[in-house]
């Protein structure tokens, strides 16, 4: 099964778009086009899309769910999410540390 996700859903990598998100926790996914390369979550998603920013130059596009302060949840997403992604790129995304999995 192959997840495709339109280009209309997700917002360009770029700090005048991670500027209007809200420092509210919550889940992303990182993109180089369509293709997802990174996934976290995160107390801040403000911060952490700047920080992810520097991290993955390849990246172009980002998506996010916002989540409630519920900690577990947002952990429990995550995984969910890791999951379905794992389902697309079975050797794992791009540049991440297999520590932090």
């Amino acid at each position: 099964m192959m997840l495709v996700v339109a280009l209309s859903e997700l917002h360009p990598l770029s700090r005048n778009e991670i500027a209007k998100l809200p420092a509210k926790p919550g889940v992303y996914v990182l993109f180089q086009v369509q293709i997802p390369v990174h996934a976290d979550a995160a107390k801040n998603l403000r911060r952490s899309l700047l920080e992810a920013k520097a991290k993955f130059a390849g990246a172009t596009h980002f998506a996010v769910e916002v989540m409630e302060k519920d900690s577990l949840g947002v952990v429990q997403r995550l995984g969910h999410l890791r999951k379905e992604l794992a389902r697309v790129r079975t050797a794992g995304f791009i540049g991440s540390d297999s520590r932090h999995s």
